[in-house]
């Protein structure tokens, strides 16, 4: 969770303060993912802001919905944790 983290912060500051578009930021991560920080997750995320969707030519990241679903697994967790006296 730690790179995933890292990475949201490092797309935040790239777009809001810095001023660069989503397609800038995925090359910036492309060349990110060459040397030492060479990661699936930074791949997976180049090519996502790479992508524009197509009813509104937009930057797939500006129209996507920013909303998650729970699945029950921290629930889960923490009931299990719990019934065991397990801390979480």
């Amino acid at each position: 969770y730690a790179d995933m983290q890292l990475i949201g912060e490092a797309y935040q500051l790239l777009r809001d303060v810095a001023g660069y578009s989503p397609a800038q930021i995925a090359e910036i991560f492309r060349t990110w993912n060459t040397g030492r920080l060479d990661s699936y997750l930074i791949e997976i995320t180049a090519e996502v802001l790479s992508h524009v969707d197509a009813s509104t030519g937009k930057p797939f990241v500006d129209v996507v919905l920013d909303q998650a679903e729970q699945k029950g697994t921290g629930r889960w967790t923490v009931q299990i944790a719990l019934d065991l006296g397990v801390p979480v």
